[in-house]
């Protein structure tokens, strides 16, 4: 295996990435998921007009944090949306001059929810490829990779999705990740897996992958078709140490100690997550955070349905960090 991975117009320790989730995948979870081995990082999904309000002092200050990145993460890809050129381009340039830490930058094409599609953005720029070549041109010329993410271009749509593919490469994509469900399946269904393999056969070594990774097996049928990289999502929020055992199961150098953790190992990475994004949000968005990893945290172990279940009812870190500590306290030793 190659000591580092040419992907994107970036070199990366390995092809496993974290992709980006709205909402989720902030500095702190980013870093945790960086400590897990990933090769790359994705920002959330930054709003361009957002960054141009805040600019005129017209935004909330969470649009600007978005821009923060944690000493210790793996590179970061900076995903962002616009419903045209000029709004996309401007954003990003506020971006990067607030944040010259950016490894990449990303156009979100791919999101299906309506508060985005009625600005012109996500999966509607399918539906507007002239615009989505654009938008890739107007990056390109920025200086750093650009890595469009799609969906399955639907029937509505004037290009198929390899002709969308092929024009967003031609414009200056450095690579191009790809979802294989449609606009109109959101996050229902399953996503074609043939679709990033058909793709790759197309366009050798700039196709990335996403959707429905929750098993090493699909991972490596992704990159055994051709794929450059995988984008881990709802997969590895689920359960986290599936990005570990990914790497493994791909012949990728990874921590014994995470293929296999100790109960202790796992509560420390939580307690380290949540006093992170403690520090980064505050107390409520940091308990709401590890609740969302507890489950998969502690999978397999006794007692997780009913710590889950309890701290639900749990409003501040501190009270959720006490409730670990002391069941770290109590069960490791008939845990080990």
């Amino acid at each position: 295996m190659p000591l580092k991975f040419s992907i994107g117009g970036l070199l990366l320790d390995n092809p496993v990435l974290l992709a980006p989730l709205a909402g989720v995948t902030i500095p702190s979870l980013r870093l945790l998921f960086s400590r897990l081995g990933a090769g790359a990082v994705h920002t959330e999904m930054i709003s361009c007009a957002g960054l141009l309000a805040l600019e005129r002092g017209q935004q909330r200050t969470r649009t600007g944090r978005m821009l923060s990145i944690l000493d210790g993460e793996a590179p970061v890809i900076a995903q962002f949306f616009a419903g045209d050129v000029e709004t996309l381009s401007a954003g990003v340039e506020v971006a990067l001059r607030q944040q010259r830490g950016f490894a990449a930058v990303g156009i979100n094409m791919a999101c299906p929810m309506p508060k985005v599609l009625k600005k012109g953005a996500g999966s509607m720029l399918l539906e507007r490829p002239g615009i989505a070549f654009e938008m890739v041109a107007r990056l390109a010329s920025l200086g750093l990779p650009v890595w469009p993410k799609i969906r399955k271009c639907p029937s509505t749509s004037p290009l198929s999705t390899e002709s969308f593919c092929e024009g967003l490469l031609r414009s200056g994509a450095a690579s191009v990740t790809v979802h294989g469900r449609t606009p109109a399946q959101r996050y229902e269904g399953s996503a074609d897996a043939s679709l990033p393999v058909r793709l790759a056969a197309l366009f050798p070594g700039r196709i990335c992958a996403s959707g429905d990774i929750f098993t090493t097996e699909r991972s490596a049928e992704y990159v055994e078709g051709g794929c450059v990289a995988v984008m881990l999502a709802r997969g590895v929020i689920a359960d986290p140490f599936l990005l570990p055992r990914t790497l493994a199961h791909l012949g990728l150098d990874t921590s014994p100690e995470l293929l296999d953790p100790a109960p202790d190992r796992q509560t420390a990475l939580l307690l380290e997550f949540g006093d992170s994004v403690c520090a980064e949000a505050g107390q409520r968005i940091a308990a709401l955070m590890v609740k969302r990893l507890l489950s998969g945290m502690f999978r397999g172990q006794p007692g997780v349905g009913a710590l889950r279940r309890t701290a639900a009812e749990v409003l501040s870190w501190e009270e959720l960090r006490a409730m670990l500590e002391e069941r770290e306290t109590r069960v490791s030793p008939d845990i080990r």
